[in-house]
């Protein structure tokens, strides 16, 4: 009996590889789970902007009351920018007839946002520049680690100091530095509400100042692989040295650079945290999830303290619950994918 064709066709490492991943229960549920944020942070607010009928941009000045502080969740408050005053300064009620919105997880700041909206406005935001930075980097180290690693030699000594230099100045203060003297030029490149202002500008720092991890990881792939046979053979049948390293070398990169991708984007998102608490993120009207922790607690130039007469629990515990559940997915899903393309390797 003729095994079918299907039966005979070989399956290649990536096949082999997501075979393991669906086993995985645990790589399964943090692939949901971080799927499921990117589809709210993603197309959530336009499904909830149309149910609850107002924008993240929207103002509810009821929504806050006599002590600036922001109502709670799944609270009706009046649909209208504008407060009415006596002529002691007293709020008095809307007029009548003033038809009421639904704040679900209650307002944010002193305005009166919709405290849902942001967060997922905020989402977006941070997982962009988280994915924009991992980008970039990527696109910086991993030819500058191709080359290294496969020519040495001069190459090799000039990139490996290069990185080493990059990697001895504190992260942190390199990306205060640059994002203050480029602001006036970077910051206002966006495109509408999808891409907001400033993304493009932190995004492209982080990528600036993180390449050498994917570098040096390439560089070391590169060193072990450049002498094996399946290469030695290739040169002795004429290959280029560009066809070598596109087809034969790089495939065998990809598995490390998507399991270190996965976590540079939680710990791009953690520096959108930093930065926001330094105060030099991206514009404070464009939500992030580090920015909506920063107006309730302050910069580091401008430290604040909780306050229960003027903010809420909500305002700190839904962000901060976003970004451990983002890191947490991230995380558990870029180990089970290296369990999964290394299933000789230790658990």
């Amino acid at each position: 009996m003729q095994p079918s064709a299907a039966a005979r066709a070989p399956q290649g490492p990536w096949r082999f590889t997501l075979r393991r991943i669906r086993r995985d229960r645990w790589t399964l549920a943090a692939a949901v789970l971080f799927a499921f944020i990117a589809f709210c942070s993603f197309a959530g607010g336009p499904i909830a902007r149309a149910f609850v009928g107002h924008s993240a941009s929207d103002q509810f000045p009821y929504a806050v009351n006599d002590n600036f502080k922001p109502a709670g969740p799944w609270t009706r408050v009046p649909d209208t920018p504008y407060v009415r005053a006596d002529d002691y300064g007293d709020t008095l009620p809307p007029p009548k007839g003033t038809k009421k919105t639904l704040l679900v997880l209650g307002a944010e700041g002193l305005l009166g946002r919709d405290e849902m909206l942001r967060l997922l406005d905020g989402g977006r935001t941070s997982l962009e520049i988280g994915i924009f930075g991992v980008f970039v980097a990527l696109l910086v180290g991993v030819p500058l680690g191709l080359v290294a690693g496969y020519f040495g030699g001069f190459t090799d000594t000039v990139v490996s100091r290069l990185t080493e230099t990059i990697m001895a100045f504190p992260l942190i203060l390199f990306l205060v530095f640059a994002s203050v003297r480029l602001s006036d030029t970077l910051e206002p490149i966006g495109y509408g509400s999808a891409i907001p202002d400033g993304v493009f500008l932190v995004g492209l720092l982080i990528g600036l100042f993180t390449w050498f991890y994917p570098a040096r990881l390439v560089r070391a792939e590169m060193l072990t692989l450049r002498n094996a046979e399946y290469v030695t053979a290739a040169r002795s049948v004429g290959a280029s040295e560009g066809r070598i390293i596109r087809r034969h070398l790089v495939p065998h990169v990809v598995p490390g650079l998507v399991v270190w991708a996965a976590i540079a984007i939680a710990a791009n998102i953690l520096l959108e945290v930093g930065l926001s608490f330094v105060g030099v993120g991206v514009q404070p009207q464009t939500p992030t999830w580090g920015s909506m922790l920063s107006q309730v607690w302050g910069t580091i130039f401008v430290p604040g303290r909780y306050n229960d007469q003027t903010s809420t629990q909500w305002q700190t515990i839904l962000p901060t619950l976003a970004i451990a559940l983002t890191v947490f997915a991230l995380n558990q899903l870029s180990e089970g994918v290296r369990r999964a393309f290394e299933p000789w390797s230790s658990s």
